[in-house]
């Protein structure tokens, strides 16, 4: 271990903390009971996922430190912290313990147990990993004197409050987008006189068409065999399966993980792809959608849209993303589900006329362009207390 930092302490976590073992709450769970349960679900969703309990088991005060002792092969709980913040509102689940600080700075210490390498050492990458009471206090604890880790809680406390307020301007974007696409795509901008139809009431000026009506080609893809090397090797055409859809939020993709030859395209089912195709996965996660910025072939877990003059591709692709649980309905499989190609071409959908079309585009494009900086701002000031976190649980910088 590198030399302490001048006045810090180096302590084993059994000499600043009293620690408690959660009990099983099985038996006990009801949606309406008083008690929250603080289980490994709720714990790495920051709370989010929750279940209650009629009976509170293993009571939490407020200040304790709740970390999750059991987790799957790498998985993302292991150490994982909850700082309870309210008597007499939380219980302890199995498998996860509490511990209270004795005199340190209770906020300081969640920072520093919070997935704290010491513990994520015990997982083996094969095993489930079910840390026992003896390891977890037998953490080493590097400790300044206690101003100093007030000032370092309070300055990472600030960056979580600055996280926590833009995840909440996430989530209301998110809320406005969803009810703006209801109406949008459903009732459009300014009507007046309604129709009634397949899908229900439309603006007089509509019309429900099948997607083959309004689309030059509807094509699907394919994968050149992994056994001629020809087909991949120097490949420079962007070839794109549905796990790179589910990595991005972005409407439009521009590059691949992957590229295929010449060769590759002339001997396999895959198709190139004009720009401004609406590209929509369907199969393993069915709907999600992007638009090419650049010519791109797919595996044959897409199915592809060529617009025509009459419909605009970003009112097709919030169209498509939009309708995903009906997509899903008429999906079928046994062994996952599938969209097929036929099913798509007999999709009916709401058709403005194009202008209109444009406009609905333009409005949702602007609430993605908002979520977007949202999103961006987050991951920085997530990547900023990453460094800070570094920085001043180590002493390296003092305050």
């Amino acid at each position: 271990m590198s030399k302490l930092p001048l006045g810090w302490e180096l302590v084993e976590l059994n000499d600043i903390v009293k620690f408690n073992n959660g009990k099983g709450h099985e038996q006990y769970i009801d949606e309406n009971g008083n008690y929250i349960v603080v289980n490994s679900k709720f714990i790495s969703t920051n709370g989010e996922i929750r279940k209650y309990s009629n009976e509170n088991l293993s009571p939490l005060k407020k200040g304790d430190i709740a970390m999750v002792m059991s987790d799957i092969p790498n998985g993302r709980a292991l150490s994982k912290c909850f700082l309870i913040e309210k008597d007499n509102r939380y219980t302890l689940n199995q498998r996860i313990c509490s511990l209270e600080a004795k005199k340190d700075d209770v906020k300081f210490l969640f920072y520093k147990l919070n997935r704290n390498k010491y513990f994520l050492k015990f997982n083996d990458g094969i095993n489930q990993t079910n840390l026992r009471k003896n390891e977890v206090l037998d953490c080493p604890v590097e400790l300044p004197p206690l101003e100093e880790q007030k000032k370092i809680a309070d300055i990472l406390s600030t960056v979580d409050e600055k996280i926590a307020f833009v995840q909440d301007s996430i989530n209301q974007t998110e809320e406005l987008k969803k009810a703006l696409m209801q109406k949008l795509l459903t009732e459009g901008i300014g009507h007046t006189e309604f129709k009634d139809s397949e899908l229900g009431k439309i603006p007089k000026s509509w019309r429900i068409v099948k997607l083959e009506e309004v689309c030059s080609k509807i094509v699907g893809g394919g994968t050149p065999s992994k056994n001629e090397s020809t087909y991949w090797e120097n490949g420079t055409i962007p070839w794109v399966t549905p796990s790179e859809f589910t990595k991005s939020k972005s409407k439009f993709i521009s590059t691949t993980e992957n590229k295929i030859t010449e060769d590759g395209l002339k001997n396999s089912s895959s198709i190139l792809l004009e720009v401004g195709t609406v590209i929509m996965s369907s199969r393993a996660t069915i709907g999600e959608c992007k638009i090419n910025t650049i010519e791109i072939t797919t595996n044959q877990g897409f199915i592809s849209f060529k617009c025509n003059d009459s419909l605009y591709n970003l009112y097709l692709l919030f169209l498509l993303i939009f309708n995903k649980n009906n997509i899903l309905k008429i999906s079928s499989g046994s062994t996952f589900l599938e969209v097929s190609r036929t099913s798509m071409k007999n999709f009916n959908i709401h058709f403005p006329p194009f202008e209109e079309q444009k406009q609905i585009a333009e409005i949702l494009s602007t609430i993605d362009e908002k979520l977007e900086v949202l999103r961006d701002k987050k991951e920085h000031f997530e990547e900023l207390k990453k460094g800070l976190m570094q920085k001043l649980l180590t002493g390296e910088i003092r305050v």
